[in-house]
């Protein structure tokens, strides 16, 4: 059995199978974190599956309407049997409360070890940023650094446990190096760019006070609200660094691409995500792991607090960054286009699934991809908290691997890959596909290590589901289509057409005979003694006679020809390209079925029918096809009137 050495400790060649749990993998963050867990699990040989949702708390804060495609996402929650795993991983950054509610009663269900990455969680292990040491680190450059004194800081949103510790390690630093805490000095924004005017506002109205044209410094809580803090200094003509020192804090791409970049602390997310699997390894060999987890960030000095010089500046590479991110999200839309179009206009299911699997295929960053549906997937099912208990049969619809394509292949839901994905060392997500909170598979993803836009690629998701959806509908519409011209068309009691069948049918035959000059046949068929029957049996068996006649000429008709029952005891028959052999023949035929009816149900009476018919190749100068109709059904009347009357003779003697 191979070991492995690493960091001092010796990891057995059995492989472990970790669930990843974590929402918005596209965003830069949650990326380069489980960035950290995939090169982990590289190393340590374990086999990592990655339940994805793409639901966000910032969009469900913003749109309450949203809380129905909420519910369907946490089938990225509800799918996997935990037990089938040996330790799970979450990775949090922006999971929305129902996401974040169904996950946190999951794992509190579970005696699996537990790891949490990106935020901080009562009851598990968290592997945490050191807020007191990186964020201090940020507070006191600017101090010893650049010599401020009047210093403010934009925090964070009040409640949250990292807003709490960053603005004690701002008073701590104040304190340490003889200044002044004043509570005055601090603004509670929102984490975004959109806080920065106001919170801009407030500081020079404050610092105005304290007899200060501005704030030597602002110590932002994040990146994007220094962005907001820089914007809103350009909108008054203030200049960053040279009038106020602007710093950020999380390090991610984008403070390093404006200008002027931003000093900020970059946030030890790659090395969180790497720690969790290692975490997971101590565990599993026994130690027992006490408290949190902490990493020290990294202090970035750039341009906004005067350590970079302004002149200093990577345009070039900016440009070729942003344009790389605009050709991507051009493409993708792209993509999404052609996925509606093609779906739009499949004419089967198969048409259908072959179009996703093309569009996948091209400028989505999939490596691989499998989407995974179960035979009633457009049956609207929702999920619940035992979904996981369940299993079922998936089936692989769509999709490829390394760009080649699969053909379908069936799984268990409960292995959640089909066998050789799960015997592969690639890592796989999980994207779940539903419509507003119905459920109907989902992606089997190997995604490539590239930045896409994460509101991009969720709308691609979403129209995929959306896609099927209408496919969906539009199968209901044409099924409902179908069941209103049957109803429409047929005869509620024997199901054979009726009299607007008959029109429509014969307009069809006649016109197609006059162009051919083929004969066009129309039998009337008449069930011989329906009132006698009905008087000494009942109606329930004079109804059963009418179903016979209906089944018998159903038996009969094996040449194209269309079975109607014009009312009462009268039925129809018309055909094309027919001869006066063939209507023996499907008279005979009739007989012969009634009398096997006759005697399987054992009937104590005869259903017998007389029949007359009429036979001739129509002519456009005999008038519409209407017109057409009545002379053969004229007739063909007067021929069974005359059958009848034989009958009739033949039984009273």
């Amino acid at each position: 059995m191979l070991n492995i050495v690493l960091y001092g400790r010796i990891y057995m060649g059995n492989r472990k199978k970790i669930a990843v749990f974590s929402s918005n993998i596209y965003e830069p963050m949650v990326r380069t974190m489980l960035n950290g867990v995939i090169k982990a699990a590289e190393e340590t040989g374990d086999k990592v599956i990655c339940f994805t949702s793409f639901s966000d708390s910032y969009s469900s804060k913003i749109y309450g309407k949203f809380h129905l495609y909420d519910e369907g996402d946490v089938v990225a929650i509800e799918l996997p049997d935990l037990n089938d795993f040996d330790g799970i991983i979450k990775v949090d950054q922006s999971m929305n409360g129902h996401a974040h509610s169904c996950l946190m009663k999951r794992l509190s269900s579970t005696d699996l070890p537990v790891i949490n990455v990106g935020s901080k969680e009562e009851g598990l292990i968290n592997i945490l940023n050191d807020e007191d040491a990186s964020f201090s680190d940020v507070v006191e450059h600017v101090i010893t650094v650049h010599g401020c004194r009047e210093i403010y800081h934009l925090a964070g949103i009040k409640d949250k446990y990292f807003t709490i510790e960053r603005v004690e390690a701002y008073k701590k630093m104040l304190i340490k190096h003889g200044i002044e805490f004043d509570p005055e000095k601090v603004y509670y924004g929102t984490l975004w760019r959109d806080c920065g005017k106001a919170a801009l506002d407030y500081f020079i109205e404050q610092s105005n006070k304290r007899g200060h044209k501005f704030p030597e410094a602002i110590i932002c809580a994040n990146d994007y609200s220094a962005m907001g803090i820089i914007a809103a200094c350009r909108d008054r003509n203030i200049n960053v660094p040279g009038d106020i020192i602007v710093t950020g804090y999380d390090g991610v791409e984008e403070a390093y691409q404006g200008f002027p970049s931003i000093t900020t602390s970059e946030q030890p997310f790659y090395q969180s995500g790497y720690e969790s699997v290692y975490a997971l390894h101590r565990i599993w060999d026994g130690e027992k792991i006490e408290g949190n987890i902490r990493s020290r960030g990294k202090l970035m000095c750039k341009q906004s607090c005067g350590c970079e010089p302004l002149t200093t500046n990577a345009v070039e590479d900016i440009r070729k960054l942003f344009q790389g991110r605009l050709d991507g999200a051009s493409y993708l839309a792209q993509s999404m286009i052609n996925l509606s179009l093609g779906v739009s206009g499949a004419d089967t299911l198969e048409d259908c699934f072959r179009e996703i699997s093309e569009n996948a295929a091209v400028d989505t960053g999939f490596e691989d991809m499998l989407l995974c549906m179960p035979h009633d997937w457009n049956k609207k099912r929702t999920i619940d908290e035992h979904f996981h208990e369940t299993d079922e049969e998936m089936t692989v619809v769509a999709g490829f691997i390394n760009r080649e394509s699969v053909g379908k292949q069936t799984f268990r839901k409960k292995d959640i890959l089909p066998k050789d994905l799960m015997d592969s060392p690639k890592p796989y997500f999980i994207f779940p596909i539903h419509h507003l909170q119905y459920y109907m598979g989902y992606m089997i993803v190997s995604p490539e290590d590239k930045t896409y836009n994460k509101l991009t690629m969720l709308a691609w998701i979403v129209n995929l589901g959306c896609m099927l959806d209408n496919w969906r509908v539009r199968q209901e519409l044409s099924s409902a289509v179908r069941h209103m011209e049957n109803l429409y068309n047929r005869d509620m009691l024997t199901n054979l057409y009726n009299r607007r069948g008959f029109e429509l049918f014969f307009d069809e035959i006649c016109s197609d005979a006059i162009a051919s000059k083929k004969p066009v046949a129309v039998l009337i068929i008449d069930m011989d003694d329906l009132k006698r029957i009905n008087d000494e049996y009942g109606h329930a068996e004079g109804d059963y006679c009418l179903c016979a006649i209906a089944e018998a000429m159903n038996f009969a008709a094996k040449n194209g020809e269309i079975c109607v029952r014009s009312g009462g005891d009268e039925f129809t028959m018309i055909a094309g390209g027919y001869s006066e052999d063939m209507v023996s023949g499907f008279a005979d035929k009739m007989r012969e079925h009634l009398d096997v009816i006759s005697k399987r149900d054992k009937k104590p009476y005869n259903i017998g029918f007389s029949m007359g018919y009429c036979i001739k190749v129509p002519t456009s100068d005999m008038g519409s096809t209407a017109e057409i109709s009545e002379k053969y059904l004229k007739s063909a009347d007067e021929k069974m009137y005359e059958e009848k009357k034989k009958h009739k003779t033949r039984r009273s003697r």
